[in-house]
């Protein structure tokens, strides 16, 4: 079933919803952004009420396979995720729902993941990728009613780890800036997605931000995993962004990338191979420079 932003009431009374006014709200809420703060109940508990709400979200043309996943902050803020899948370009450019509820939880300055309820069992990539969170071995997964911690699911992870405060979720931003001037806004605010990069791997941080027709900005920015296969690009991130939000229909009429000058690793060949299949627009790049 398409789940309809528009029509959240329905939507929650058909997936056993019912007397969840208080989320109802949220939903409604123009600012509404994947983020669920207010509800009843124990978190874990709600999280998989809210399954079918989040796979709801999902986008997945190739596959017809439509997951959810809701990530559990430390605040006790629950995090929609779902899986986003992009025709005309590499399936490695798809978004599994575990990332997306990590990427919602990142993007609203979520520093720890206490669990994560899934839909459906998450796969070796999504497994290597939740190991650059910074409790990554501490936090629950959950799916089938099963509980599990990583090290059950990914005995043996590739690479060492990086120490607290360097990793996805509680990294220091990068201090960047255009190597020629700026004036146009867009082109600002994916600067300051490239600045929030997680990029520890390549030292290549990117950054995008889309304009739709309604005028509503999305930012997206790098997240990456030493396995290399399992990074997010920005321009993925930041379709993630949009497609929790009221503009996720809303045709985008405005694009810029910005990337580190330097960068073995951009990823503008494929902000335009994605973008291409969504809106036939030129997308403004930026060179970035370390300072």
């Amino acid at each position: 079933m398409t789940f309809d932003i528009k029509s959240p009431e329905m939507d929650l009374q058909q997936f056993g919803l019912d007397g969840e006014s208080t989320i109802a709200a949220q939903l409604h809420d123009p600012e509404f952004n994947g983020c669920i703060s207010d509800y009843s109940g124990a978190p874990i508990e709600m999280a998989k009420r809210l399954l079918s709400l989040a796979s709801g979200f999902s986008d997945a043309p190739i596959s017809g396979f439509h997951v959810g996943a809701v990530a559990v902050g430390q605040s006790g803020k629950l995090y929609l995720g779902t899986n986003l899948e992009f025709l005309g370009v590499p399936l490695s450019s798809s978004l599994h729902a575990e990332q997306s509820a990590v990427l919602n939880a990142w993007y609203q300055g979520e520093e720890r993941i206490k669990g994560l309820v899934v839909s459906a069992s998450p796969c070796g990539h999504c497994r290597q990728f939740l190991c650059e969170l910074p409790n990554a071995f501490e936090m629950q997964v959950l799916f089938e009613d099963k509980v599990y911690d990583l090290a059950t699911l990914l005995p043996d992870a590739f690479g060492p780890g990086r120490s607290l405060g360097h990793r996805l979720l509680d990294s220091s931003a990068y201090g960047l800036e255009s190597i020629r001037p700026i004036d146009c806004e867009l082109a600002k605010q994916a600067i300051v997605a490239a600045k929030c990069s997680y990029a520890p791997y390549t030292q290549a941080p990117e950054g995008v931000a889309l304009e739709c027709v309604d005028g509503n900005v999305f930012s997206g920015r790098t997240a990456e995993s030493i396995a290399f296969n399992p990074t997010i690009p920005a321009i993925v991130s930041a379709l993630n962004q949009r497609n929790f939000s009221h503009s996720r229909k809303d045709a985008i009429t405005r694009v810029a990338h910005a990337k580190l000058a330097t960068s073995l690793g951009a990823q503008l060949d494929l902000t335009k191979s994605v973008m291409k299949r969504i809106s036939n627009l030129k997308i403004q790049s930026i060179a970035l420079e370390m300072v």
